[in-house]
């Protein structure tokens, strides 16, 4: 685009104008970059009354609206509708509930003005890729988007009060805890999933979609390594399995081994996590899954022993040091010394520059769970405690979170 300075505004905006997603022809690490880049730009362009109204008035309202719109069913019916352009009367056909022509009007002013409609016509909208996304079920946006509704947002609205009333120390409390105190029934963050179905159906679809955005770890470490000290490809099976996924929800991480070598034998992929999400993850596997699924509460002992791998995506995290390490130690008494490895796929947070999202995540997990997301000493100071040996930090491309490749020490 050339220097900045020789252009005049009308042309910077149009060289803006001109960028989107497809921009980047699926360069994630540079379509990331951008990200950040137009982020900042913001941050400098805008006055600090500007990011003060917008912290104030304008996230508040976008999300209530987006909610609404969501409870009415508007989304998932314009899509099923085909999509395309509707007027404000044709929008209000396909609510699943009486509302309005004036309301809708009202919610959708605003939500074309944040970019989630495109406003074509006086009282006409179109969806953007966004918003069609939230009709698709199968990108689990909606899902996400009702998880904060459900339970990031009020635990985040209690947090400045709960850290007040605890001296503003770091909390560390499991079961009583900042989320303990904005739930109603003053269940901690887990317990809130196992009695609340919705709330249970809407964390796991987030859990799902975050996954599928992330980098596979496949992509990262190849699993040719792992395969090399395997005796024979023939020999594996569950109970000599390659990887047990631990704590792998509904098996996306554990999906992206059989991709990357799908000639392994049936059984020797195992897949765990608690009951209920077994249960989910064996009607999406489906009967013919060469996984395993298998229901296992990390903090018992490991029954799968001597694996190849053990894995673990964003587990670790979820958890104070205490807990994580009783976890560590139950899939260390597990692992064949010289032979099993331990994977941790998480964030570790760099000494300085973090991003906008390791950041968020980690001021989530104290909200959320008296967590934290870790630096490499931290890492390092946890991993060595619990009797393992670090053989190296694999970095994503995406710079967000780190494999670590461990051993029994």
């Amino acid at each position: 685009m050339g220097s900045v300075s020789n252009l005049s505004p009308s042309d910077i905006i149009a060289a803006f104008e001109s960028i989107s997603h497809g921009s980047f022809e699926g360069n994630e690490v540079e379509r990331l970059r951008f990200r950040a880049a137009a982020r900042r730009l913001l941050a400098r362009v805008e006055s600090p009354y500007e990011r003060a109204w917008g912290f104030c008035f304008e996230h508040p309202v976008v999300f209530a609206s987006l909610q609404t719109t969501i409870d009415l069913g508007i989304w998932k019916a314009w899509r099923e509708a085909g999509g395309g352009e509707k007027s404000i009367d044709e929008l209000v056909k396909l609510s699943s509930a009486e509302v309005t022509p004036n309301l809708l009007r009202r919610l959708f002013r605003l939500l074309a003005a944040f970019n989630v409609v495109e406003e074509t016509d006086v009282d006409t909208f179109k969806p953007t890729p966004f918003s069609g996304a939230i009709g698709d079920e199968k990108t689990k946006v909606r899902a996400s988007l009702e998880a904060a509704t459900n339970q990031y947002i009020p635990a985040g609205h209690n947090l400045p009060k709960y850290l007040a009333k605890i001296g503003y120390t770091e909390p560390t409390g499991v079961e009583d805890n900042n989320y303990t105190e904005s739930d109603p029934d003053h269940l901690n963050f887990f317990g809130r999933l196992q009695t609340s179905p919705k709330y249970y159906a809407d964390f796991t679809g987030h859990m799902e979609a975050w996954t599928m955005w992330k980098t596979p770890w496949t992509k990262i470490y190849p699993v040719s390594n792992l395969l090399n000290e395997v005796p024979s490809i023939e020999e594996l099976s569950a109970t000599s399995p390659l990887v047990v996924d631990v704590g792998g929800n509904t098996g996306i991480d554990i999906s992206h081994v059989l991709t990357a070598e799908p000639s392994l034998p049936s059984g020797s992929l195992v897949l765990q996590d608690l009951p209920e999400i077994i249960t989910a993850a064996k009607n999406i596997l489906g009967p013919d899954s060469k996984i395993l699924p298998m229901a296992h509460d990390f903090f018992t002992p490991q029954p799968v022993k001597g694996a190849r791998a053990y894995f673990m995506h964003a587990v670790l995290h979820d958890w104070p040091d205490d807990k994580a390490t009783l976890l560590l130690n139950n899939t260390r008494e597990a692992m064949t010394k010289g032979y099993s490895k331990l994977f941790v796929y998480d964030i570790v947070l760099p000494p300085r520059g973090t991003s906008i999202s390791q950041a968020t995540m980690d001021v989530s997990m104290m909200c959320l769970l008296s967590a934290s997301e870790r630096t490499k000493s931290q890492w390092e100071t946890l991993l060595t405690g619990a009797g393992l040996k670090i053989v190296k930090f694999w970095p994503d491309p995406q710079e967000y979170e780190m494999l670590i490749e461990c051993e029994a020490a």
